[in-house]
Formats: C-alpha cells, structure tokens, sequence
C-alpha cells in the first residue's frame, strides 16, 4: 500500500488466490505498523501495545471513578485493574484488536463523562467510528455500544417521561445514525455495512482457529475464562440486587439513568458475546470491570466481612496495600512467574523470539537465493510474508476465511490425515520448495526426507526446507557445505531501544531457552518424525543428560523406536529403556507435561490401559488443546470398556468428541465415537459419525477396517 499509494482489495500474497477479493478492514492499521516498523523495528508492535495496554488502564480508572462516585476505593480499583489485565494478557500480544480494546474502552468513558448526553462530547464518536472502520474489524461493537445507549437512554425517558430524557434519547440516537454514515467512510465503502454479518457467518464456519472455541469447548476454559466468569458472576448479581432493591423502594426511575439503563443493558450482551468466543472475553471485561470494585465492597459487606478487625486494618492502609499487590503483579509479570502460573505462550521482554519465528528459514532462503513456488503451511507464511515478500508467496496464512473459501482449509488440512494429497497438489501447483513449521504435517515431511524427489537442505527448530531436484535449485543441492543435520538459528539483532526498554523494568532478564543447550533435543524431535532414531539418539548427546527436557527425548525416542520394531524382544527392550528415562525425567521434575503424554503412549503400547488413561489425565490438567491426547484417553477407555468395564463408556464418547471438536478430521476418533454410541443405542449419532469417519479418507489398520465394515453393516451404510 505503501509502495503504490493504493488500499488493498484483491490479494496479492497469496498464489492461490491471486486477484481473489480481498476486504482488508485493518488498511489503516497497516499502514501505521508499517511506519512503525520501518523506523523502529518489528518490536515496534509490542511497543504499541503496551501504550494501548497503558491507555486502556488509564481508561478504566477513570470509569472505575466516575461509575463508584463518593465510594470509590483505591485498593478495590487496583485489584479490580490487575483482574483485568490478569484476564485480558492473553489478547494483548501485539494484535490488531489492540484498537478494538482501545476504542471500547474510549467510547465507555465518552458516556459514562457525558451522562447527559451533550452535543459536545457525543459528537468525538463520530469521527472515532470512522477511525475504528478503517482500523479492525471490531468496529461493530461501537455501534452496539451507541445502539445499547440509545436503547439505554429510551428506557430511562419511557420510565420517567420527562421532556429531557427524550432529548437526551433524540441525540444519542442521532450519533448513532450518523456514526453508522460514518463507517461508510472507507475504501470499501457499503461493504462495511454488511460485513458484520460475514463476520458472524466466519465464527460458525471458522473450525480451525482455536481462538473461537466457545463455553461449550473444554478448550474455553482457561485459568482466564474461569476468573472472567467469576467477574461476571459477582458484577451481575451485585446489579441485579441493585435493581430490586430500588424497584422494593419504588425508586427505580431515579436509579436507572440513561447512562446506567445503556450500561445494565451492555452487561449481558457482552457477557454473551465473551460466551461465543474465548477471544472475545477482553471486551467483556472492559465493561465489567468499573463495576467491580463496588460489587467487591457489596461482596464485603452482605457476607459481614468488614466486621473482621483485619479487614479494618486493610482498609485503614488500603493505599499502601494496593501498592504493594500492584508491585507483586509486576515483578511476577517481568519474572514471567505469571505466564507460568496462567500457561501462557507469552512471555515478559519486547522482543523476536527466533524460537518462535521462521527467522533462521528466511533468511536461507534470502542468503541462497531460493525463488519459485512454496508450500508452506497456515503457521509458518505469515513471518516469510513478512520477512521474503514478494519472492515468497503463500499457499495458505492466518488470513483465515477473510481470503480462502472454508473448502480450501478443508482440503488443506485434510493432507495432516492424508498425506497423499501433497502430491496431487504438487502435480497442480509443481512446488520448487516446501518450507514447513517442524511440528506441522509430520507425515508429509517424512515422505519428504526419505523420497527421492526433495532434498532436505535446512532444518532448525522452527522450521525445515525441502528442496526439489530441478536443475534452477541445482546449485543449492549440491552445495554440501551449506547443508547440515540441524542448525541452531543466530540470534535475532535486536533494536537498542528494546533491549533498553525490557531491561530496565527487569534487568535480570535473559532468553536462556535461546542459547542453544538443548540444540539436541529440539534435533531429536525433527528426526523422531523422520523415524531416524539412531541419528535422533545421536543429537541428543550433545545436551546435558540430567536435564528433564532431555531425559523426556530420550524416553520418547525410545519409545517411538519400539513401535517402529517388528521384534517383541526388541520391542519390549527399548519400550522398558523408554519408561527408565521417563522415571528419571519424572523424578527430576514432575511438573513437565511432556512425561505424561510420552507416559501414556508408552503403557497403551505396552497394553497396560489404565496406566495410560491415568498418564493422559495428568498431561490433560496442564494442556487441553491437544487432540491427540484426547483420542489416545477415549481409545485407553475403548479398551478398558472391551475388557469389560461398562463405567468407561461415557468416558470415550466425551474424549473421542473433544478431540473431534480439535480435529475435525481426525476419522478414527470418528470411528471409535461411532462403536461407543452404537452400543449406546444410539444409532443416528453412531450413523452420523460412522459416516464422517468413511468420509475422512484415513488410511485404517486391518482390525480398525474390520471394525468398520462390521458397523456398516448393522447401520445399513
């Protein structure tokens, strides 16, 4: 946009979708990123959001003020900021809802300021609903904020029918109609106006972004969503008491300002707006939680908690208390003790993690010249995007449903069950590399590390590159010298500001996980894909052996060998060298979740399934977004419930339908969820699933084929 001073309508990034339609909402924001970045460097972003995340708390404090009014208390509203920020942390990671949050924020301070309403100040939402349409596609919660104020303020007049509260009404409705003319002022010009509904039908259609996982996913419930639930809980039954208390004392229509009936009206909307989407929880808690130091000192008081002497004393130095939680919030923030605790993938510090990016892939494809067709995977094309355009172009990136037709992420993650399909797409599209997250399409890099056509030429433990043997990538193939077993990344040159900035808020900081001691476990896990366990084995001597991450390797190493054996003898030794390395790595540090999902595979192998389905439980308290984890407990509990245990029915429906909520293409869980309603008596949800496991195209063992043919037969499919 920059270069040809023009907005974006078809995508380019993609070859794909070459020239396909485009809506590209977040133009503006772009562009100010952009600019950012040219002349601060990528951590510019993270920059942005720390001044938003700033200027939201600033926000909150100031409604916290003006909605507690005479009873404001400064230790309530710091408990109250820090639950926010404890919440929301998980969105604020440089995304582009930075300015949703922002704006959200805004638009309730401009209303609880203005209670009455006047031209003055109502007339900023305006030009910030243009801003905000030209900015993120959050921008139709501005508009329910006006509607619901308008709606807010109407109920207010109807219940005291005075002439001021209809005006009042006349004018906030009036900035909404023309906030909603505003949003018109973009380059997609009435687009916007529809492109809410396209927004809704996105998060129905969208199975592949975790981030929409509903409160009926077990993935929803976060450490976050549980506090914000816990939030919603107490806000609203302080409000609903609030309510019958002025209705009991006849008093409702001083009570229910035009302000406060919008803001009363707000709470459930965004209470189901937060339901429909983990990712949505943030916007919920900016209107919570100015409510929520008046609810916690309403807490206080029903349950008679302020006649305790301590809570007194608390009270009495309320400032010098909240002082002191704020400086235990920070120094766990900075420590990264906090994402620890919540699980996080964030962590303290303005900088590129190389651990966590493509950078070392990039820049060999730069520094060799490497052009031509890619594959590359949903994960991985953003940072080449970034970071190689416009010789690299994507096959698929986090674009999402905004670019590709739900059919092409269908087709493209049915190739994570079906490997063969990255051959008939490289017939279509003739790929000069393939360039993949190390952890992603496993399969598909293993046909390509043993087949004849690509060459592997780099690997770290982001990313690996598979050259195709054409005469163009020629050079590179047979340059030996470039090419080694596995590459440690080099450090990501970080902008000086940055470094500044991180560490003098904590200047013990420091990327340990960056320095390269564990080079070899990270080795192990690429070549443990590749089924090359010996070289697997090999790589792992180079990191310190009484590590818990390298004594996990080597027992998952062994373990994958012995399933890889056909001899029992050979088998059953390297399954028993397998589990002394996990006794050790358990020993060493029982808090690492990778013990129990290498634990549970290797006692499902061994036969042992209620060890394994006890392992599984473990690994699932610390990680819940795993589907295999989920179908290895439901296929534990099969075969608990084959052996006779009637009580483990219930337990692979509900696993085997988690990890099909995953991984929807995942047709043995399909399979086995279709046997366990069968015997359930429950023939339409055992035919409807047998059928997504016919239609899932997985290759089947003999016995699971056996099994299938079997439930054909008695569903009459």
């Amino acid at each position: 946009m920059l270069e040809h001073g023009t907005v974006t309508h078809t995508d380019m990034f993609s070859y794909t979708m070459q020239g396909a339609k485009w809506i590209n909402v977040k133009w503006l924001y772009e562009i100010i990123i952009a600019f950012l970045e040219k002349g601060l460097g990528p951590e510019a972003v993270l920059l942005l959001q720390s001044i938003v995340n700033v200027a939201i708390v600033w926000f909150l404090y100031r409604i916290i003020r003006l909605v507690s009014g005479t009873t404001s208390n400064i230790l309530a509203s710091v408990v109250s900021l820090i639950a926010f920020l404890a919440i929301s942390e998980y969105r604020m990671a440089g995304r582009p809802e930075m300015v949703s949050h922002l704006l959200c924020t805004a638009y309730l301070f401009l209303l609880w300021r203005n209670p009455r309403f006047e031209w003055k100040l109502l007339l900023f939402f305006i030009p910030l609903q243009c801003l905000w349409a030209n900015m993120h596609e959050g921008y139709p919660v501005g508009l329910v904020i006006l509607a619901t104020a308008t709606a807010g303020s109407f109920i207010s007049y109807l219940l005291n029918k005075e002439k001021q509260a209809l005006l009042q009404t006349g004018r906030i409705a009036a900035v909404f109609v023309l906030s909603l003319l505003a949003v018109l002022c973009n380059p997609n010009g009435i687009v916007l106006w529809k492109q809410p509904f396209e927004i809704y039908r996105q998060v129905w259609a969208n199975k592949y972004t975790t981030e929409l996982y509903s409160y009926a996913d077990v993935q929803y419930w976060t450490l976050q969503a549980k506090l914000h639930i816990t939030v919603l809980l107490l806000v609203s039954a302080y409000w609903i008491m609030q309510l019958l208390a002025a209705i009991r004392q006849k008093n409702l229509k001083q009570f229910l300002s035009p302000v406060l009936a919008g803001y009363l009206l707000l709470i459930p909307l965004f209470a189901y707006l937060s339901l429909t989407a983990n990712r949505n929880i943030p916007f919920a808690q900016i209107v919570l939680i100015p409510s929520l130091p008046i609810a916690l000192s309403w807490l206080l008081t029903i349950s008679r908690l302020r006649a305790i002497k301590l809570l007194n004393t608390i009270a009495e130095k309320a400032a010098v208390i909240a002082i002191l939680i704020a400086a235990l919030f920070y120094v766990a923030v900075v420590s990264n003790k906090w994402y620890t605790f919540t699980k996080s993938p964030n962590k303290y510090g303005i900088h590129v993690a190389m651990l966590n990016n493509p950078t070392g892939a990039a820049d060999f494809i730069k520094q060799n010249n490497i052009k031509g067709t890619a594959f590359s995977d949903y994960f991985i094309s953003s940072y080449l995007l970034w970071s190689n355009y416009p010789d690299f172009k994507s096959y698929i990136d986090l674009r999402d449903l905004d670019v590709f037709p739900a059919k092409f992420f269908d087709d493209y993650f049915s190739i994570y069950q079906q490997s063969s399909k990255f051959t008939e797409l490289d017939k279509q599209y003739n790929f000069d590399y393939v360039v993949l997250s190390t952890s992603q399409l496993g399969s598909v890099q293993f046909n390509l590390y043993w087949g004849k056509d690509y060459n592997l030429v780099y690997v770290d433990p982001v990313a690996s590159i598979f050259l195709k043997y054409t005469e163009a990538n020629k050079p590179v193939n047979s340059n030996k010298q470039i090419q080694k077993i596995f590459t440690w990344p080099s450090p990501v040159e970080e902008a000086a500001w940055a470094s500044g900035i991180t560490k003098l808020l904590n200047p013990a900081v420091s990327y340990d996980e960056e320095d390269g001691e564990l080079q070899g476990v990270y080795a192990s896990r690429f070549y443990n894909q590749m089924k090359n366990y010996k070289l697997s084995l090999q790589l792992l001597h180079s990191s310190p052996q009484d590590n818990v991450s390298t004594l996990v390797a080597l027992g998952q190493t062994y373990l994958q060998w012995a399933s890889a054996v056909s001899s029992t003898v050979e088998r059953k030794a390297k399954a028993d060298t397998s589990q002394m390395y996990l006794e050790q790595a358990e020993s060493t540090d029982p808090s690492e979740k990778g013990i129990y999902s290498a634990e549970g595979s290797l006692f499902a192998l061994k036969g042992n399934y209620d060890k394994a389905a006890e392992s599984v439980a473990k690994f699932l308290q610390y990680d819940q977004s795993n589907d295999y984890m989920y179908y290895l407990y439901g296929f534990s509990n099969r075969m608990l419930w084959k052996a006779g245990d009637e009580a483990k029915l219930p337990d692979v429906i509900s696993a085997m339908k988690t990890s099909l909520k995953l991984n929807p293409m995942n047709g043995k869980a399909s399979l086995y969820l279709a046997e366990a309603y069968l015997a359930n008596a429950d023939n339409d949800n055992a035919r409807k699933y047998l059928k997504e496991a016919i239609e899932s195209g997985n290759p089947w063992l003999p016995q699971e084929q056996q099994l299938l043919d079997v439930m054909k037969g008695r569903l009459g499919i």
